[in-house]
């Protein structure tokens, strides 16, 4: 058996309603409704779109940047000096052992007198 509307009405949530309704009433539409509802709905928009093209501006500056790191990476140095050989080979050519004990590394009585 079907029952009716009014029995699955519910009274309690039904005095809910009247209340709020009293309490927020429905706004009436006057001459500038639509104008100042598609303000507010621009206005917003208006904000959004900003944010979206300052995004963008800095999504291709950091490409460029990158662009440019690459190329400067991958491009090759002309130098006077070539630099061959391994990191110590060339720390062994830039400080020769005559100058080694001027920088404190080699005492300058000699190694001999070091391992004593």
């Amino acid at each position: 058996m079907r029952e009716s509307n009014e029995d699955l009405r519910n009274p309690e949530l039904d005095s809910l309603f009247v209340k709020y309704r009293a309490i927020v009433p429905d706004p009436e539409p006057g001459v500038n409704f639509m104008p100042e509802l598609w303000r507010r709905i621009e206005a917003r928009q208006g904000v959004i779109v900003r944010v979206k093209k300052l995004t963008q501006v800095f999504v291709a500056a950091a490409a460029a940047i990158c662009i440019l790191f690459a190329t400067v990476m991958a491009v090759p140095r002309s130098t006077s000096q070539e630099v061959r050989g391994s990191y110590v080979d060339v720390l062994a050519e830039a400080y020769p052992t005559e100058t080694l004990a001027a920088h404190g590394i080699i005492p300058h009585e000699g190694v001999e007198a070091h391992q004593k």
